[in-house]
């Protein structure tokens, strides 16, 4: 886990390598809290980074990326909002997809606004995403989606609820 992946990982090697996989990995480090803490602090100032990542080609980057914010948690969640709300649409699919591993209830507002977005994906996503939430309101607008006019993304929300006890209508 350190820079060679042997022993305790070296955070702030790390972080001024700009190694967001292996900071995502000593954030998740059993053996040390000590660790697992400096990792989250560093990933918080590596935010931006994580944030731009999500627009790379490379696959994994953008995994890793996508675990960093998680772990970031409410701080990034205010800018995944924001670019649910503006950004380019494959930006909005994942801030979408984020939003919902993050299950926090603040997002289901912004995840509710993207039901109205044109691309049919990002809708199916942000679907997923409420189902994760979950809550009275996110039900809701799942109800509402079995009736989108894209099939998938009627399923989808037709499973959600299912998934989560509710019937559809």
């Amino acid at each position: 886990m350190s820079v060679l992946g042997f022993g305790k990982p070296n955070v702030e090697r790390l972080a001024a390598l700009n190694k967001i996989d292996q900071l995502v990995k000593a954030a998740n480090y059993k053996r040390d809290p000590a660790v697992r803490e400096a990792a989250r602090a560093a990933l918080l100032t590596k935010m931006d980074i994580c944030i731009q990542t999500l627009q790379a080609k490379h696959l994994p980057h953008v995994y890793a990326a996508r675990e960093a914010l998680i772990i970031i948690g409410p701080p990034a969640r205010d800018r995944l909002i924001f670019i649910l709300k503006e950004g380019h649409v494959h930006r909005r699919q994942d801030a979408a997809y984020v939003l919902g591993e993050m299950r926090d209830e603040e997002a289901v507002p912004a995840l509710a606004l993207a039901m109205h977005h044109p691309d049919d994906l990002l809708r199916k996503i942000s679907v997923e995403a409420l189902a994760k939430i979950g809550g009275p309101e996110a039900i809701e607008i799942l109800k509402a989606a079995c009736l989108d006019h894209d099939p998938h993304v009627a399923r989808a929300a037709g499973k959600a609820l299912n998934n989560l006890g509710v019937p559809k209508a």
